[in-house]
């Protein structure tokens, strides 16, 4: 699938266009209440859901939760909109930041340190590029509340309710490249998403970590752990691995298990 323009509808603040797009019921739902949402916008905050998106939309509909987002993307590339963009409508997505910023929830089947599948980087450009569009912030990467672009939950710090590692380093990582697709997108109309990155296949001894592999190979722990999601589903033994680094057991600096399969970009 290739992304194409969205647009929002003036009438209803419903985001419509070339995307598998459905539309939270009630819509907005109950999780949210008037605020901003205008033309006066900062930008989109990045979330990840630690989970997927069903179990989320059955949480903001939950009055309990206390808890929403504009928008959430599966890693399928489909997209959720739970209330309408230039409606005077808030969501309850980062606490302070809510008035100011657009949010995208993001799937990732419990394991935050998953990165963006090619079809999320692609839905999460889409609606960058058309907010971006619509309330008029660059299309840029940034890491201050004060400044304008694609922001992060966890640069918001204990006012946007403290989530020092969402969405996490990996994800964090890959806005440039949601940057880089939502430019060809406005420039476009409508483009082939960029191909993932050749890699090859490095099998761990149980002597080193995963910082020293990076180092060995002259790029990030993050592009080790991209690439190697770029091959399909992490086995058994890395998904435990990760869990354990998302958890504190374990860090990149904490020696492998011999015989896991990982990438590296080639």
């Amino acid at each position: 699938m290739t992304p194409g323009r969205l647009e929002v509808d003036s009438a209803t603040g419903r985001i419509t266009g070339p995307a598998k797009i459905t539309y939270n019921d009630p819509f907005p739902t109950k999780n949210g209440n008037p605020g901003y949402g205008a033309k006066t916008m900062m930008g989109l905050v990045v979330h990840t859901e630690v989970g997927n998106d069903p179990g989320t939309q059955a949480w903001f509909n939950n009055p309990a939760s206390a808890a929403s987002a504009f928008f959430a993307v599966g890693q399928d590339g489909s997209i959720i909109q739970f209330g309408p963009v230039g409606k005077d409508w808030m969501a309850w997505a980062q606490v302070a930041g809510n008035p100011m910023w657009y949010s995208v929830e993001d799937a990732d089947n419990g394991h935050p340190p998953t990165p963006f599948t090619d079809a999320q980087v692609a839905g999460i450009a889409q609606l960058a590029e058309v907010l971006s569009r619509f309330a008029g912030f660059p299309l840029a990467v940034t890491d201050s509340v004060s400044t304008k672009g694609i922001g992060v939950h966890s640069m918001g710090g204990a006012a946007w309710g403290g989530h020092y590692d969402c969405p996490g380093d990996v994800r964090k990582a890959q806005r440039p490249a949601i940057v880089a697709l939502a430019k060809k997108i406005r420039a476009g109309g409508t483009v082939t998403p960029p191909a993932a990155p050749r890699a090859k296949a490095h099998t761990t001894a149980g002597l080193g970590n995963l910082a020293e592999l990076a180092a060995a190979n002259n790029c990030t722990p993050a592009a080790i752990l991209q690439a190697t999601a770029e091959q399909g589903p992490y086995p058994a033994d890395i998904t435990q691995w990760l869990d354990n680094i998302f958890s504190g057991a374990a860090s990149a600096v904490t020696p492998m298990a011999p015989g896991l399969k990982l990438y590296i970009p080639a």
